[in-house]
């Protein structure tokens, strides 16, 4: 999956520009209940202004609250570190600079350097529900061995009793060796009898 398929396009971001005052910025934060926004400007973008960040500033640099707000601008609290990603990039790159940047989203551009939009961790969170079929069908768990032709044969347990899957995922357990852990969602009306047919077939059910 790219990361053009599940990114917040810009015409839906609530955003500022570097030179608005905090003010705004935080304004505009509360309003709408977001621990942080995007600093963008025209087709460019700049990094991200958060609510964490405006304080630690205001405790640092000024005593007086007003002032604050309205003498310094976004440009001075922004953090400018936010990673950006093309938006024909694979989401699992996305992924991975979420967890190690320790961001609220990545920035996503064109081959150009041009502002798309936003990948932010509940947009992710949300594809990974809809692929392991959260709330859908029967939940089956099975372990088999790390060996060619696994998931085939399972595959055709399942088909042959009458068994619709919605969803198919394989999870590598870092514990354990050569075994791999399979989630499937299924629907069927017997839900049992497959679960016999799988074991009978050699799987073990966790």
């Amino acid at each position: 999956m790219l990361v053009k398929n599940i990114m917040l396009p810009k015409e839906k971001l609530i955003t500022v520009t570097p030179k608005a005052s905090i003010g705004t910025a935080l304004e505009f934060i509360n309003k709408n209940n977001f621990l942080s926004i995007p600093v963008v400007e025209g087709d460019k973008f700049f990094g991200s202004i958060s609510k964490d960040k405006i304080y630690a500033f205001y405790f640092e640099k000024c005593q007086d609250k007003e002032c604050f707000l309205n003498d310094f601008d976004v440009e001075d609290v922004m953090r400018t570190d936010i990673p950006s990603i093309e938006v024909f990039e694979e989401i699992e790159k996305a992924v991975h600079i979420l967890e190690v940047k320790n961001i609220a989203f990545v920035a996503v551009v064109d081959d150009k350097g041009i502002f798309q939009g936003i990948l932010t961790h509940h947009a992710v969170f949300e594809q990974f529900t809809q692929l392991f079929g959260l709330n859908k069908g029967n939940r089956l768990a099975v372990m088999a061995h790390d060996v060619p032709g696994q998931i085939s044969k399972l595959s055709k347990v399942l088909s042959e009793n009458n068994a619709d899957i919605i969803s198919f995922v394989v999870v590598d357990p870092e514990s354990v060796l050569s075994v791999k852990e399979i989630v499937i969602r299924m629907k069927t009306e017997n839900f049992n009898l497959v679960k016999e047919k799988v074991i009978d077939a050699g799987f073990k059910i966790v």
